[in-house]
Formats: C-alpha cells, sequence, structure tokens
C-alpha cells in the first residue's frame, strides 16, 4: 500500500524541525557555513602572511644581491603615467617569485593542457603560433571603420600619442611622397603562418584557398588601383608536403624565404625602372643552424625544458668574391625597409645565423647591390621613421633610389600603428 503522504513531509519529518528552513534556503540558492574562530584566525593569517611574505623577500633578495629596487627609480624621478608604467613592468620583470614560478607552471600548463599564453598559441605535434597573427587571420576586417575606432579608442591616453589604424592614408602618403622623388614603391605583406601553416591548429589539412583576414583582398586592389605595386607571397608557397614557417618561430622557413627573394626580384626587375650595374660577384655557402625558436622564448619555459627541442635548418649564407659576409650598399639603386622577416637569418643576435636572410637573397637573385633599413617588430612605421629620420639629419638614403621595397608581417595590418610620417621634400631623381 502506498503512502498519500507528500514527499516533502517525508523529508521533513526524517530529518527534524529544522528542515523546512534548510529547504527554504536551498531553493532561494543561500548555503549557511559555520567557521570557527580558529579557523578564520588562521585563514586570515595566511592570506596576510601571504601578501607580506613575497614583497618582504624580494627586498631581502635584492639585498643579498646587492641590487636596486625599481621603486628607487620612480622616487627620483617624476611620477608620471609612462613612468608609472615603466616601473610596473621593471617590477613584473625584477620579481624572484615570478621568475621561480611562472616558468615551472607554465611547463605544466603547457605539456598537460596544451596552454599558451598571451603571446603564443599552442597547436598540435609540436607546433606554436604568435597570438596577434591568429587574431589577425581569425579577427574581424581590418579596414571596418567601427573595428578602427574601437582600435583607435581602446589605447587613447592623455600621454599617449593617437594610433592610427587604418593603413590606406600612410601607404598611399609613402607611396606619393617616393614618387615624387622618382622612385617605385613595391608592397610586400608577409602572410602569417596561421594563414599559411593553420593545420595544427584545426587539424582538418589545408584548406584548397588559404584563410586570411577577409580585407586583405580588399586592401591589394584598392592599393593597386591607386597605383601602388603590391607583391603577393601566396602563388609562391610551396607544396603541401613542404613547410613554409618554422615549426616554433613566427618566421618563415629558409627555403620559402630564398624562393620568394627569387619571385620578388622577378618582379621587381620586371618593372623596367632599374639602371645597368655591373654584377656583383656573389655567391652562397651551404651551412646548418639549429634553434627552439622565438615563440618558444616567448612561452618563458624554464631553461632546461625538454618539450621544445631545437629545429635544424639548411641555410645559405651569401658571400662575396673574398668570402666575406654579403654587406648591404647605401649606393645601391634599390632599398629594402623590412621587419624581422628581414633580419632573420642575418641578424646574429636572433639565433638562426648571418647574411643568409632576405635582403643577401634578394641581391644574389637580383645580382645587384641592395641597400636595407630593418628593425624587428612594428614594421608598420619604425623603417619609414628611421628613414624620414636619416632624410632629416642630412644622410639621404633615398639618392639615387629607383625602387623601395616595403616588407612588413601583414599581421601589422590588424595590430600595427599606421603613423603619418612626412618625408623631407627632395628634387626627383629623374628615374623612370
Amino acid at each position: 500500500m502506498q503512502s498519500s503522504l507528500p514527499v516533502d513531509n517525508l523529508v521533513s519529518d526524517t530529518r527534524g524541525p529544522a528542515a523546512p528552513a534548510l529547504d527554504d534556503e536551498l531553493r532561494r540558492g543561500v548555503l549557511r557555513t559555520e567557521v570557527t574562530r580558529p579557523v578564520a584566525w588562521a585563514l586570515v593569517g595566511s592570506f596576510l602572511l601571504a601578501i607580506v611574505a613575497v614583497p618582504l623577500s624580494q627586498l631581502y633578495l635584492e639585498w643579498l644581491a646587492e641590487e636596486e629596487s625599481p621603486l628607487v627609480d620612480l622616487v627620483r624621478q617624476e611620477p608620471t603615467a609612462e613612468a608609472l608604467r615603466q616601473v610596473e613592468h621593471d617590477l613584473e620583470e625584477a620579481s624572484y617569485a615570478k621568475t621561480f614560478v611562472q616558468p615551472r607552471l607554465q611547463q605544466l600548463l603547457t605539456r598537460f593542457g596544451r596552454v599558451g599564453n598571451k603571446r603564443a598559441v599552442v597547436g598540435r605535434d609540436g607546433w606554436l603560433y604568435y597570438t596577434p597573427g591568429v587574431q589577425h587571420v581569425a579577427g574581424p576586417g581590418f579596414l571596418n571603420p567601427e573595428i578602427q575606432r574601437e582600435r583607435e579608442l581602446a589605447v587613447r591616453d592623455a600621454d599617449e600619442p593617437r594610433l592610427h589604424a587604418d593603413p590606406r592614408p600612410a601607404i598611399l602618403d609613402f607611396n606619393a611622397a617616393l614618387a615624387r622623388r622618382g622612385i617605385r614603391l613595391v608592397l610586400m605583406p608577409v602572410p602569417d603562418k596561421a594563414a599559411v601553416e593553420a593545420e595544427s591548429l584545426h587539424a582538418r589539412g589545408r584548406p584548397p584557398q588559404l584563410p586570411d583576414n577577409p580585407d586583405c583582398d580588399r586592401l591589394s586592389a584598392e592599393l593597386r588601383a591607386a597605383g601602388v605595386a603590391v607583391f603577393d607571397l601566396r602563388p609562391l608557397l610551396p607544396g603541401p608536403e613542404q613547410r613554409a614557417f618554422l615549426v616554433q618561430d613566427t618566421h618563415w622557413t629558409p627555403a620559402w624565404m630564398e624562393q620568394v627573394a627569387r619571385g620578388l626580384a622577378a618582379y621587381v626587375s620586371e618593372l623596367g625602372v632599374l639602371g645597368a650595374a655591373p654584377p656583383p660577384a656573389l655567391h652562397a655557402r651551404e651551412e646548418s643552424v639549429e634553434r627552439v625558436g622565438d615563440l618558444v622564448d616567448m612561452l618563458r619555459l624554464p631553461e632546461d625544458q625538454t618539450l621544445f627541442l631545437p629545429q635544424s635548418v639548411p641555410l645559405h649564407p651569401v658571400v662575396d668574391a673574398a668570402g666575406d659576409a654579403w654587406e648591404p650598399d647605401p649606393s645601391a639603386e634599390i632599398l629594402l625597409l623590412g621587419d624581422s622577416f628581414t633580419n632573420v637569418f642575418s641578424l646574429e643576435g636572433m639565433g638562426w645565423g648571418a647574411a643568409a636572410g632576405l635582403a643577401p637573397q634578394l641581391a644574389l637573385a637580383l645580382a645587384r647591390p641592395l641597400d636595407v633599413i630593418a628593425q624587428n617588430d612594428s614594421g608598420a612605421f619604425v623603417t619609414r621613421r628611421a628613414l624620414a629620420r636619416e632624410l632629416a639629419a642630412g644622410s639621404d638614403r633615398l639618392a639615387g633610389k629607383r625602387v623601395v621595397i616595403w616588407e612588413f608581417a601583414a599581421r601589422e595590418l590588424s595590430a600595427g600603428d599606421w603613423q603619418p610620417i612626412a618625408l623631407p621634400e627632395a628634387a626627383a631623381t629623374g628615374a623612370r
């Protein structure tokens, strides 16, 4: 025989007279927690000890190492917003606790959860990607006025110059300034690793049409219509069996870079603006170099980490007839403005060898001298600014130039600051 008593009554009867009040609290989402006084004091004491122990240990270790705290710099100088940001950055970098804990915690997260950080994205099979590059490829169109307005407002500060999110005015102004000197501009955006080697991100294989920011093709079309020569690297990509990018680095492989240099040399020659020049006696040697890659550096893992092993790649350093490493020539008709894609394999401090990067390979393919201004990062404006400063200081790096090649990472279109930089005016050189 079944009971006709309500279920609530049965439950209340079995749990005692306080059960209705408990049921009412549960229905309202309220959970009663009782903490004894000794437990409360222990929790508060542990919390205060954790707060105080880190700065005290930092001061003690700095005293043992006879180091000066970054806070001293703040006392000595005017406390501006920029000074406060710099002190905050210095405190983070000088923290012993962070130096000890962060690499080991990052190693655990990367090993067992394939977790990266704000700069590096961990893919499958040991592949790493640069976060701004992934955001450029997967993000909204960088020519969208609303997106540009959001970027400009996000970094607006009383002590900071305005950010210029739209790349078109800077590129068109630069092209016009060079044209007034009789110089032809060749624009060369380098597609991001996340657009070319994305298989380890989505595990679906290389698609027939490479993904990229939806506004890349639109920008190229607008610039070409305005008379800017845009060199497209995508037709030069190797087949699926070969790699265009280094596994654990943001940059291209030496093999694809050399193929791009040969294609760029043919493109520049077909412009028909170069004069006759005696070919330099250049040839390439064979070497190899190995390194873990800059994305492993960005993860800040322990120095003895074994998650990512060095990748070995063949290099072809360019040397002259005497066997000396290739050097840029300021009197050349071609000036290459570039970022880290130009410097890699040439700037020895990057760890990928020397005299084997884009500039020497382009000079070898062109069989003519080449001038270079290259600086890592911020390809949207730093090389233009460096060129403008040299011109303003009286060093005319554009004298005798007929072509300026402007190489930059395509992710700069979504993340770069396209500052307007005026070039000092000069008489036209007479180049075609």
